[in-house]
């Protein structure tokens, strides 16, 4: 059951990976011309371009099998609930019911 946010997002993910390391090296730059004090002139054209070309879209995550974005475990990339279900069967290794 994906959901056309589910879809879009997915979308925006791969948006992001081609763009992720040229927005890290520009924040980087920007801190070292914010500390050496430069002209306020450059500090805000390389401010500007810098959140031009900024990825501004929130990245959320998803359940894979139920589509669900609330209460997603990161680590396994799936709902609590779907998480319980699949626990209660066995298939992840030392995790036990407390109750």
């Amino acid at each position: 059951m994906k959901h056309k946010k589910y879809i879009k997002n997915i979308k925006q993910r791969q948006l992001y990976k081609k763009t992720e390391l040229f927005q890290k090296i520009l924040k980087v730059l920007f801190i070292y011309i914010k500390n050496k004090n430069l002209q306020l002139v450059i500090q805000k054209i390389f401010f500007f371009k810098l959140f031009k070309s900024c990825f501004k879209s929130v990245i959320k995550n998803f359940c894979l099998f139920t589509g669900r974005s609330r209460g997603v475990y990161k680590k396994f990339k799936i709902c609590r609930i779907f998480f319980k279900k699949l626990s209660e069967r066995g298939l992840f290794f030392g995790i036990q019911k407390l109750s």
